[in-house]
């Protein structure tokens, strides 16, 4: 594909090599000419310095040939106005991402159709999204929904504690419609088999229907679902998440800085307690008894106060901590900090926008652990060969499971004599080794 991005900064540079890894013919702009080098320096593509929303720059970059284009500036209107353009001028299809509440609801991650812009995305509420969904968990540290939120994929830590650590997964009971998808060891990824053992430190990715995951979660974690929640933090995201866990019906205390920001949560969100101060003065937490609650999520735009605040609310007590994190390459730091909870809006919109640059029928596509692996849901075409083959005859490579079936209105965890039909949904994850192998067992053609 020919696509376009236009902003390099976070977002964009993630997304260049994510492209460019899997072939793409890319074109980069940015209004700076640093940037613009960086790029160059650690990618073969195609740049040009300028403004990103200009009809000549738009031109240079050949948008009216484009496969797609890009967005991804740090400010909304350029986006916007960049998008449009390039849709205008000939682009098969254009996404653009807006931060702020101006062009996205509070409660709407992701717009199509908005102003004639294909595709709008607000990385900051779905951040919030995900947010809820962990804290509507039991102990999980990352929440994947998947299949119309009928199948969860669930993130979870392995302590000394945790109970079942030392033993192989085939003599674990795994209650029904659940797998142990994928487990991390010393920062690598793999899907693992019945006899590895899981070890204090592991990571482990657990998929099933959402209604039995809770069960799955119970044997690996005592925490329970998080009913009393304190956001450091009320803009964008802090609005989106306060919003979403008072419709639940929890306990929400919001500590914001700005007094005119706070003034108006207040009126927005009547059901939480809004606060107006420093998230991280610890005898303000201290004053609100901060120590009690279940989850404290830090979710500014400064990250040195979002960790500040994760470390403070842990040492006054709180069971659980969450931190936004802008620079992804700062993640690592956090966990090793001990948040519990670590998360980059950037990964965010880059899962989103990837998922338009793949074919076979992908509808979702979500990156894990730094892309070591990638779990896609994509649609069975006619003609693939894996149609009414027997799981355990299908022949997946190693490095690969079919985590879920979708089949017309039913969901499945697939077990060994489950089959796949044309038109089903499956949901994959995939290691990099594994993923052009399972591609085209699942591509249109003749079956051998």
């Amino acid at each position: 594909m020919y696509i376009v991005v236009i902003g390099m900064g976070e977002v964009g540079r993630h997304l260049v090599r994510m492209l460019e890894h899997d072939g793409h013919d890319l074109v980069v702009v940015d209004s700076s000419h640093d940037a613009i080098r960086l790029v160059e320096d650690h990618h073969d593509v195609m740049s040009i310095t300028g403004y990103g929303a200009s009809h000549d720059i738009l031109e240079a970059a050949q948008v009216e040939r484009a496969d797609l284009v890009v967005a991804v500036t740090d400010h909304d209107e350029v986006n916007l106005i960049a998008a449009l353009a390039a849709k205008q001028l000939g682009a098969r299809r254009v996404i653009a991402r807006a931060q702020g509440n101006a062009w996205t609801s509070q409660q709407e991650g992701v717009r199509y159709g908005l102003l004639g812009v294909d595709v709008v995305i607000n990385p900051r509420v779905l951040v919030a999204q995900e947010l809820a969904r962990i804290a509507r968990s039991h102990g999980a540290v990352d929440v994947i929904d998947l299949a119309q939120d009928r199948i969860e994929l669930v993130q979870v830590n392995l302590t000394e504690e945790t109970r079942h650590v030392g033993k192989p997964l085939m003599k674990l009971n795994m209650p029904k419609d659940t797998l142990v998808a994928a487990l991390v060891r010393e920062e690598k990824l793999v899907i693992p088999g019945g006899a590895d053992v899981l070890m204090p430190g592991d990571r482990i990715y657990l998929i099933g229907k959402a209604e039995a995951l809770h069960k799955a979660e119970e044997l690996f974690t005592s925490r329970r679902e998080a009913r009393r929640i304190c956001i450091v933090g009320g803009g964008v995201v802090g609005r989106a998440l306060s919003t979403s866990l008072v419709a639940d019906g929890a306990d929400v205390l919001v500590i914001e800085q700005n007094r005119e920001v706070a003034e108006k949560l207040s009126i927005d969100v009547p059901e939480a307690t809004i606060v107006h101060g420093d998230g991280t003065d610890r005898q303000l937490l201290a004053e609100e008894e901060v120590g009690t609650y279940d989850l404290l999520c830090a979710v500014t735009s400064e990250d040195e106060v979002n960790l500040m605040a994760a470390l403070l609310a842990q040492r006054v007590g709180v069971g659980r901590t969450a931190a936004l994190v802008q620079r992804g390459d700062h993640m690592p730091i956090y966990q090793q900090l001990g948040v519990d909870i670590v998360l980059t809006p950037r990964a965010v919109a880059s899962d989103q926008i990837l998922r338009y640059c793949r074919g076979g029928g992908v509808q979702s596509l979500t990156s894990l652990e730094g892309g070591q692996a990638e779990v896609a849901e994509l649609r069975v075409p006619r003609g693939a060969r894996v149609i009414g083959v027997p799981l355990r005859r299908m022949g997946l490579p190693r490095g690969a499971l079919l985590g879920g079936i979708v089949h017309q209105d039913q969901v499945s965890i697939p077990r060994g004599d489950d089959v796949v039909e044309a038109g089903d949904t499956v949901i994959l994850l995939l290691t990099e080794t594994a993923r052009p192998i399972v591609e085209r067992m699942f591509r249109s053609g003749k079956r051998g």
